[in-house]
């Protein structure tokens, strides 16, 4: 059973749901809880939040820390997981913002998991590699592996 899969069946079991907050992954975290049968009831949907305007009108970002950050920062991930929970309404949230490729150095990311109303579970700061598409995937499985292990 993969990592998706795993953490639908938790929150079935839980009667919990779950939202997604998406930058550099570019929606690889929906995609991955998407894929699951039976996802609709716990997956509640996602947001592909890639400019910085969609970021604070739809997510609640803060704008100054946005200007100042380019959108990569711990605090940003923070901010649209707890986004997403609003958002979507739901019980959990998972939440990503990066740089899947630089130009002077290794790509990283930062991911965020919110449990509702307002709490964040955790948050970290990962160091990626391989290709921009590899970088997301990466930074997508990071996150769901985050969840999951609080889930457990």
């Amino acid at each position: 059973m993969n990592t998706a899969e795993q953490i639908l069946q938790h929150l079935k079991a839980a009667g919990k749901t779950v939202a997604a907050a998406e930058s550099i992954t570019a929606g690889h975290v929906q995609s991955m809880l998407a894929s699951v049968s039976g996802s609709s009831a716990i997956f509640k949907g996602g947001i592909t939040a890639y400019q910085r305007a969609v970021k604070v009108d739809l997510l609640g970002v803060d704008d100054e820390l946005a200007r100042r950050t380019d959108c990569v920062d711990e605090e940003i991930a923070r901010q649209m997981a707890l986004g997403a929970l609003r958002l979507f309404n739901a019980d959990y949230a998972l939440a990503t913002c990066g740089y899947a490729e630089t130009e002077t150095g290794a790509p990283f990311a930062y991911y965020a998991v919110a449990q509702a109303p307002d709490r964040i579970l955790t948050s970290a700061r990962i160091e990626l590699s391989g290709s921009r598409i590899d970088a997301q995937k990466e930074a997508a499985h990071a996150a769901l592996t985050a969840l999951l292990h609080l889930l457990r």
